[in-house]
């Protein structure tokens, strides 16, 4: 027999499993059984039926990850960008900010006042050596009605408060916000603020009350609450608000309110 590759003759006789091996190229030869040997065929009269074995068959490829959509093929549609996720103030930054906006108001107070200040020294350091009396102006000064600054938006309940307190003879100033309100204690301090806890406007009632008592300069300024708003009583005033006395507002409330002012001048 020979070898259908090589063309060797190959002696032996087959396996169990009908294989034979040619010593010549190592392949494994399979002998044709004798039903197949009667049909005629070139190749099979020259290598006496055998036959190649079949090769093995090579492993199969593996599935190929399936790319992502943008970079799949060229010039494909790519996927809009997502975009950032956007984080909202949290309480704590909110706080801080509300703290920095209360400072640059303190600061700006105290800046008025040193400015002030510094206008009453100037005009001390102009006296000359011999002036060793005061001024009349200096003496006025010192025996000088004390005076109420009223912030109340209500127009109408404001010009009453006033009237009232004028018939009493008593100084008053007038503010319609609480902005307006810190400018005008900058300028002059009373000696009582009349205040509207409802106040509308960029600096609630309560905003203002917390700004008067954090300045170091007005801590002592007796605050006066002539509200509209519903307040138990004298209590919840202080206690809550932070303010010194309670006027409801109502019938007669006028009349109350230069009472209780009065009594606050005498305390003082």
């Amino acid at each position: 027999m020979k070898c259908p590759r090589c063309k060797a003759t190959v002696t032996g006789a087959p396996d169990a499993t009908g294989l034979i091996l040619c010593l010549g190229c190592g392949a494994r030869l399979r002998s044709r059984p004798a039903a197949k040997a009667a049909v005629p065929h070139p190749a099979a009269a020259e290598t006496d039926g055998l036959v190649a074995a079949p090769a093995e068959a090579p492993p199969a490829a593996k599935p190929r990850a399936r790319e992502p959509r943008s970079v799949a093929k060229a010039g494909a549609e790519t996927l809009p960008p997502v975009p950032a996720r956007v984080e909202a103030p949290s309480e704590l930054e909110t706080v801080l900010g509300e703290i920095r906006a209360l400072r640059a108001v303190q600061d700006e107070i105290l800046s008025l006042l040193k400015e002030r200040s510094a206008e009453t020294d100037g005009a001390a350091a102009a006296m000359g050596p011999d002036d060793t009396v005061p001024p009349p102006a200096s003496a006025v000064r010192s025996r000088r009605r004390k005076a109420v600054l009223l912030i109340d938006d209500d127009e109408q309940s404001r010009a009453a408060a006033v009237q009232a307190l004028e018939q009493a003879e008593v100084p008053v100033r007038t503010a319609p916000d609480g902005n307006a309100g810190l400018a005008a204690i900058a300028e002059e301090k009373p000696d009582v603020v009349i205040l509207e806890l409802g106040i509308d406007g960029a600096m609630s009632g309560k905003d203002f009350v917390n700004m008067v008592k954090a300045t170091m300069e007005w801590v002592d300024l007796p605050i006066v609450l002539y509200t509209r708003m519903p307040i138990e009583g004298q209590k919840e005033a202080r206690i809550i608000h932070g303010a010194d006395e309670l006027v409801p507002k109502g019938a007669g409330a006028p009349e109350a309110l230069v009472q209780r002012v009065i009594g606050l001048f005498r305390k003082g």
